[in-house]
């Protein structure tokens, strides 16, 4: 079989569902419009695997469901059979996939969908290669230390025009542990004004090149630019954070793939109307997917981030990292930006962003938990500290601590 393409597998959108919120799975049945009857089928499938799929027509749905239920598993399907929850043991489901290549091209696409999406789901991401670095995810959650240069950032930490100022920080956020230090030109909190591309650039070049001949770790770009994202990789950059996910500048892709760098996709929305806002979060950034794709960019050098707080309400933004497992189907690895965010703000009274380090902790340790590979955050030290002894939980306990002593007695 040729292996079919990002927009293939993109129409399917396949979205694992366990594990994850017991509610977004009842919820996501209950959505298909057969009501109530749905759920004795969850009680007896539902525990073991589910994968949300869209894009179906209707002899793909037959299909599936006659597969599936021989491999005993179950498939609940909307009215018109465009989408479906496949429900059945993990072996049910690793099985499918091999089925589905007797029926034709459709169902072979259908099924690398949905062993692309278990992957995801069941393990960490292969490394990615940022220029000389590569980015491993399997031992701990990485940390992205922001740099904003620019004198209007809502977190309070801009720099301004001080390159000396911005990189003094960019070295600190190092030092403290960032593994990745991305800076910017141009605030994108809510209704900033844009700034020209020769403002940005004036900013960040010089920030870019002392960071980049300084500092062990890759230094990142965050431009929705493909000038600034030229200019930033020539001078020593080797990741584009594009909060736009190639879908604005129609150059930005081929910026990227010309200088072989690392790309993280986000989403964002210029008019945002949602119905399950996690589906469509996914449906979009297997969109940017599919242009890295059709640009020459190995999705091996992609990440993916939902753009907590871009186009989205505090409620949004609390569901994208409640089920945030689910972006594990895009089996890529996954970048959650939750620092010092305006729905932690919400959450805490009002709180300013200097007040907001206890609810990043929390929303870090959360992402981390629910499938997150990276954060991008302001206070890189607490984080890093905080998300050390999460992962000791989270990703198995350390060799050196294995090695520790029980305490003596007590009492």
């Amino acid at each position: 079989m040729t292996p079919p393409s990002e927009a293939e597998l993109g129409r399917y959108n396949v979205r694992p569902l366990t594990p994850g919120p017991e509610s977004a799975l009842r919820e996501a049945a209950l959505a298909l419009g057969s009501g109530t009857t749905a759920l004795p089928a969850l009680a007896r499938h539902g525990r073991a695997e589910a994968l949300a799929v869209a894009g179906l027509a209707a002899d793909e749905c037959r299909v599936i469901t006659r597969e599936l239920r021989r491999l005993g598993g179950e498939v609940l399907s909307s009215a018109d059979g465009d989408r479906a929850l496949l429900l059945g043991p993990l072996s049910a489901l690793g099985e499918l996939p091999a089925r589905l290549t007797e029926w034709g091209r459709r169902t072979e696409v259908l099924g690398a969908a949905l062993h692309a999406a278990l992957a995801g789901r069941g393990s960490r991401p292969a490394p990615v290669a940022a220029g000389r670095h590569v980015l491993e995810f399997h031992r701990r959650t990485l940390v992205m230390g922001v740099v904003n240069a620019t004198p209007d950032s809502f977190s309070g930490d801009g720099t301004g025009d001080d390159p000396a100022a911005a990189v003094a920080l960019g070295a600190a956020l190092a030092e403290a542990g960032a593994d990745i230090v991305d800076v910017g030109g141009e605030s994108t909190r809510p209704n900033s004004a844009p700034v020209a591309a020769e403002v940005e650039l004036a900013r960040v070049l010089p920030v870019v090149r002392e960071l980049a001949a300084r500092l062990d770790v890759p230094v990142s770009i965050d431009t929705r630019k493909a000038a600034v994202a030229r200019a930033a990789l020539d001078a020593g950059a080797v990741i584009v954070n594009d909060i736009w996910g190639l879908r604005r500048d129609p150059e930005m892709a081929a910026a990227v793939a010309e200088a072989g760098a690392a790309l993280v996709v986000m989403h964002n929305a210029a008019k945002p109307e949602y119905g399950d806002v996690v589906e469509e979060v996914c449906a979009v950034l297997r969109e940017s997917l599919a242009l890295a794709e059709a640009a020459g960019i190995e999705r091996e050098r992609i990440v993916v981030d939902p753009g907590l707080g871009f186009a989205k309400t505090p409620a949004h933004n609390l569901e994208l990292v409640r089920r945030l497992g689910e972006l594990r189907g895009l089996d890529r690895p996954v970048l959650v930006g939750p620092s010092r965010k305006s729905t932690i703000g919400a959450l805490l009274g009002g709180a300013p962003p200097d007040r907001r380090l206890e609810g990043t902790l929390a929303l870090c340790v959360l992402a981390a938990a629910n499938g997150a590979d990276l954060v991008r955050v302001h206070d890189v030290a607490e984080v890093s500290l905080c998300l050390r002894v999460a992962d000791a939980v989270l990703r198995g306990t350390p060799e050196e601590i294995l090695a520790l002593p029980r305490p003596g007695p007590t009492g």
